[in-house]
């Protein structure tokens, strides 16, 4: 019986713990929506990621003079790696964004593709609302390589064509 006992309290405890860890399964991308969103098939319903740390240059912003061509060269490196990719989702300790978004570290093939912006320089290391609880000497060593070799958003003739 104290078997018993002991083998129902672990298991209680994984279900409490095992969604704190949260690495979903494998889910395919429907459509990559810009360099940082992605809509994929989630439980049953499509669903839109947005890449946790990172913020690559958008496309069309209300303010035109955040417009820049990265954003063009940041939509199409995301759409190359992901489009029509299955990927992993690993999630932080929250799942969702204050708009019901998912917001994870997308992983396809086993390559942080969220890292891998950064490490390309076609997004900085955004901390705005946090940094990385699992990969944050990983994102800092990455902006620091990609603004020491000048790449893409951190090439200074980049950023005076605004």
């Amino acid at each position: 019986m104290r078997k018993f006992h002991k083998m129902v309290y672990f298991l209680a405890l994984s279900f409490i713990i095992i969604p704190a860890m949260a690495i979903a399964g494998q889910y395919k991308v429907i459509r990559v929506i810009d360099g940082d969103t992605i809509l994929i098939r989630y439980n049953g319903k499509y669903e839109k990621v947005r890449l946790i740390c990172v913020n690559p240059p958008k496309s069309v912003h209300p303010d035109k003079k955040q417009n820049m061509t990265m954003a063009e060269v940041a939509f199409r490196y995301t759409q190359k790696q992901l489009t029509g990719k299955y990927v992993d989702l690993e999630f932080e300790s929250w799942i969702r964004g204050r708009h019901g978004v998912l917001l994870a570290y997308v992983f396809v093939d086993g390559k942080n593709i969220n890292l891998d912006l950064v490490r390309k320089g076609l997004s900085p290391y955004y901390i705005k609302y946090g940094r990385s609880q699992k990969y944050d000497a990983d994102f800092r060593a990455a902006q620091k390589q990609a603004r020491k070799e000048k790449l893409n958003i951190w090439d200074d003739r980049e950023r005076t064509k605004k």
